[in-house]
Order: C-alpha cells, then structure tokens, then sequence
C-alpha cells in the first residue's frame, strides 16, 4: 500500500540571511555546473562533446533512453539520468540538445503514476526512478514542471523508512533510510544507494535540513558509517572505525561484504562510491563540515583516494575485477560529492589533488572509439553503454567548472 504523506514541498526562500548562506549556495551552484565558468581544454572539449553527440543519438523515437530487455524502449531511470546531463550541459551544448531534453522530459511525463511516482515494468526500481525525475524534470524546467515534481515528492516523503507510516522503529537497522519504494520488495529493505538518491531529490526540490524526513535520515546514515563514534552497530554489526560507508548496515544483505572477528563480532567493509554518497549525503541533511561523521569520512577519503577503480570493492571479493564494479556510477557520485564541498582540490595521503582534472584524465583513458563510454564489468548494468555515458556526462558537467583550479 502506498503511504503519502499529505504536504508538498517547501519553497526556498528568496535572498541571502547571511554571507555563510550566500557562500554555500554559491558552492552548491558550482556543484551543479552552473558557476564560474570552466577551464577546459581542447582535448577536454572534444571528448564531452563525442560523448555528448553518442548519447543524444541513442534516444529512442518515443523520447526515452535505455531499454530494459524484453520491455518496451525507453527506461526512466536512464532517461531521467541522461536528461539531467543535457539540461546541465554547459553552452553552446545546452541550446544543442534542448529538443533531446524536451522529448526525455515528455516520456518521463508519460509514465509518472496517479500516486506520483515513476514506474514501468516489473522492475523494482521505483525508488530510483521517481528521485531521477525529480532531479532531472527540476534541471530541466522546475516552474514548468513544478507540478509533476511536487506529486513524485510527496510520495517518496512517504517511502521512507520511519515509526509513523512503514512502522519501522528506530530499533531496526532501516529506520531512516529509503530503499526501492512501496511494494517492490516485500519487507524493509533500506540501503545508502536509494538513500543517497532520495534525500538529493529532495533537497533539490526545495525540502530543507528541518525537515523531519532529514532527521530521521541521520540516524540510517550513522548506521551505514564505520565508525563507533556515532555508530554503536546495530543486529550484531560492529564498526570498522575506517570513517567510510557501507551500502546497507543490514548484515543479511551484505554476506560476501562481511568480515569474521576472532570475538564472533561481524563487520562490513568500506568502499568509495558509498563512501562519497554517505559524505554527501551528511550534508544533505544538515550536518557540518566540521562535523566528526564528516571529517571521518574525508578522512576515509584521504588514505584511499584513487579513480583507478572504486576503491573497497576489491577487499570484499576475490575476482581481481572486484573492484571495477560499479565505477562509472562512482565517478559520478565523486564528481557531484567533490564540487558541492566547493573546493577545487581534495586532501590525499599524497597531498592536494586537483579531482577534476583526475577525473577527466581517467576518463579520457576510457572513452571508446565511437566517444562512449563502458565498463568491461556488467554488474548494476554498467555493461550498458547509454547508462554508462550518462553517468560520465554528469560527471564532468559537476567537474568542469573546477577544471584549471588547483593543478
């Protein structure tokens, strides 16, 4: 059954209640890409624009992007994503794609439900879907699609874990947090992917860290944090203490992540994209840069920064392509996490490094012939090329302003 909790989103406020206010909008701008202007090169130039150009001609006849096999053409989440990145798309780009973006924009209207969300298929992703919209159709044209984007809110307020509507008390290792959406899984099932992507979707539609769905956050994303300062562990789970984030602090859902101690104690392995989407999403809810759950994290981020691959992964299985998995979708989650801190340049064990500049070297490396982009492990449908140079593009519409700063 689906709960919706009967309010609509907050509006911000117009002006500035003080310079620090004034500042953090600007570095929240910057992380969207829409602040000072980049300093890319020629080479930088010319590999967004082919990857650019490959995407914008997969787009299907009926407007969408992607396909899940045996479904019809089109997938929301994939065109949510690819809308995204052209409704952000730096000029002369932007005017370029504009009808791509308005035909996305329409298939995504076209498969939002009566209750708000967006769903298709039997695919349980509906969670994922609807924060995509949000984010996407609000890049896009928020006064146009105000609407659209105040019905899927209101009924991702009511997908969240809580003691009110889903009778999940905090006792539970998911109180707080989002995971696929009402009736795609048949029991609690919360996790930092979904949580990461709601609480996004949310801010970016104008709820503010006062919100009670942003209080109840903080405690699932406590729990996702190796760290027995703010985590005492939860079902049996005992902290790492290496400051990163797990996807889940539900131990059942982690089985080839989990760690035996000598004491019978179980822990869960850190690894990078959950470890940014964790940072990020801190901030969402209102903590403080200084905070020790941040600094934790950057601290994490410190002693394991790389784009070589999603730093973690490897320690949780044996493959030696372990750690491949799910790169792209890191390289997006760091770009975004990295350009809303505002800084132009990241602490590592080995000094400041310029991330933006990193990030668009190791793409470079690993753009195809044809200028799209794809990842040899096929695990969360990375082996999928649309997908793939969606999450690229957004990557490095979050990095381009930071480009020239810092190296």
């Amino acid at each position: 059954m689906t709960h919706v909790h009967p309010r609509t989103p907050a509006r911000p406020r117009a002006g500035f209640s003080s310079p620090r206010a004034a500042a953090a909008l600007t570095a929240v701008l910057l992380g969207a890409g829409l602040g000072a202007p980049a300093r890319a090169g020629e080479a930088d130039d010319r590999m967004y624009g082919r990857a650019l150009d490959w995407l914008v001609a997969r787009q299907h006849p009926n407007g969408g992007f992607g396909q899940v096999p045996g479904q019809a053409a089109g997938e929301i989440g994939i065109t949510g994503l690819v809308l995204k990145g052209l409704a952000d798309a730096p000029e002369p780009w932007r005017a370029k794609v504009r009808p791509a973006a308005d035909k996305a924009a329409a298939f995504l209207l076209q498969h939002q439900k009566p209750d708000g969300s967006f769903a298709q298929g039997d695919v349980g992703l509906t969670n994922y879907r609807t924060s995509i919209a949000i984010m996407a159709l609000g890049a896009l044209d928020r006064a146009r699609y105000r609407d659209a984007i105040n019905r899927a809110v209101s009924w991702l307020l009511g997908s969240q874990f809580d003691a009110e509507q889903e009778k999940i008390g905090p006792d539970s290792p998911h109180h707080g947090g989002f995971g696929y959406g009402h009736g795609d899984t048949p029991k609690p099932d919360a996790d930092l992917s979904n949580t990461f992507l709601a609480l996004a979707a949310l801010k970016d539609a104008g709820i503010g860290p006062e919100d009670p769905v942003f209080k109840r956050a903080i405690t699932f994303l406590e729990r996702c944090q190796n760290s027995s300062e703010t985590n005492p562990g939860v079902g049996g789970l005992k902290p790492l203490d290496d400051g990163g984030f797990m996807y889940d602090p539900g131990l059942d859902r982690n089985k080839s992540a989990v760690l035996e101690h000598a004491d019978g104690s179980r822990s869960v392995v850190s690894y990078a994209s959950m470890t940014y989407a964790g940072l990020m999403s801190m901030i969402y809810v209102g903590v403080s840069k200084d905070d020790r759950r941040v600094q934790a994290a950057l601290g994490w981020i410190r002693a394991n920064y790389t784009l070589e691959e999603n730093a973690g992964l490897g320690v949780r299985q044996t493959s030696p392509q372990a750690a491949q998995q799910g790169l792209f979708y890191y390289y997006h989650t760091f770009a975004k996490t990295l350009a809303a801190l505002g800084s132009p340049t990241v602490d590592t064990k080995d000094g400041p490094r310029p991330w933006a500049r990193d990030l668009f070297d190791a793409l470079a490396a690993r753009q195809g012939e044809d200028g799209s982009f794809k990842n040899p492990h096929d695990r969360w449908w990375e082996a999928d090329p649309v997908l793939v140079t969606a999450y690229t593009i957004n990557a490095m519409n979050y990095a381009r302003p930071f480009l020239g700063q810092g190296e």
